[in-house]
């Protein structure tokens, strides 16, 4: 039950961050938030997710997840995990880009957001708008995802050596 509240508060970060992500006048905020039967399928006793990462040193856990969403139109697939989504000062991870399916390999653009949790930047916001690479394989329920190293600047890359994450849908 605690996973499932865990990855619950995850996908709902992730649409938090999509909503501030886009400032247009022709959306609202409103039209990227997850509604009430969005998550229409969640098997509490999934296990397996899991993550590896380097970014300000090495980082690992196990709250992992993937999901699409059309927002005004457009179909996102979203990829979101972190030391603790319940902790607005831990490490957390988000990627979202335009895709009508989870594909096997896509390059091109995205976004991704890191919230760093390192000592002076407890919950220091990094993003990254660009192209990316990124593999995604079915290991159904889990996807297992690698990424092309990502250079935010400053000294501070993003780089996954293994990702499983759990399908929400």
């Amino acid at each position: 039950m605690k996973n499932t509240i865990a990855l619950l508060v995850c996908t709902l970060a992730i649409a938090t961050t999509v909503s501030c992500g886009d400032q247009s006048s022709s959306s609202s905020s409103s039209a990227f938030k997850i509604q009430p039967g969005d998550v229409t399928k969640f098997d509490t006793t999934i296990s397996g997710t899991s993550y590896s990462v380097s970014f300000d040193g090495s980082k690992s856990g196990t709250y992992a997840i993937i999901f699409q969403k059309n927002i005004n139109g457009t179909d996102y697939v979203g990829i979101a995990f972190g030391e603790n989504p319940k902790s607005n000062r831990k490490f957390k991870v988000y990627i979202y880009f335009p895709s009508q399916n989870i594909p096997n390999n896509y390059s091109g653009d995205a976004t991704i957001i890191v919230i760093n949790d390192q000592p002076n930047e407890e919950g220091k916001r990094y993003s990254y708008t660009g192209s990316i690479n990124i593999t995604i394989t079915d290991n159904n329920p889990l996807y297992t995802i690698t990424l092309t190293p990502i250079d935010f600047g400053s000294g501070k890359t993003l780089n996954i050596s293994s990702l499983n994450a759990y399908l929400v849908q």
